[in-house]
C-alpha cells in the first residue's frame, strides 16, 4: 500500500521516514517531496509497505506530534490517468 504523509518536520529525510515506519513492518519505499525551486522539503512524504503493515502503521502514527505538527497519513490514490472516451487504440 502506498501512503502519503503530511506534517513531517522539514529536516526529515527519507531515512528518517523509514525509521519512523520500520517498527510496523518492512518499508519497501520512502520519498520526501522536495520543492523543485527551493530544493527544500515540503513536509510531505510517501511510504510503501505491505497492506497489513501499512494499516498498522497508519493506526499507530495518525496524529502523532512531530516538531509541533501532527502527522496526517492517508492511503495514496492511484494517479494514473483514465483513458478518455474515443482515444483508446482498441476503438479502431
Amino acid at each position: 500500500m502506498r501512503m502519503t504523509i503530511s506534517g513531517l518536520p522539514r529536516e526529515f529525510d527519507k531515512f528518517d521516514l523509514q525509521r519512523l515506519f520500520n517498527p510496523y513492518g518492512w518499508v519497501e519505499y520512502t520519498k520526501i517531496v522536495i520543492d523543485p525551486i527551493s530544493g527544500l522539503s515540503r513536509g510531505r512524504g510517501i511510504v510503501e509497505m505491505r497492506d497489513d503493515h501499512a494499516k498498522q502503521a497508519m493506526a499507530a502514527l495518525q496524529g502523532k506530534m512531530l516538531a509541533h505538527s501532527p502527522l496526517n497519513i492517508k492511503e495514496a490514490k492511484d494517479r494514473r490517468p483514465k483513458p478518455e472516451e474515443g482515444n483508446d487504440r482498441n476503438d479502431r
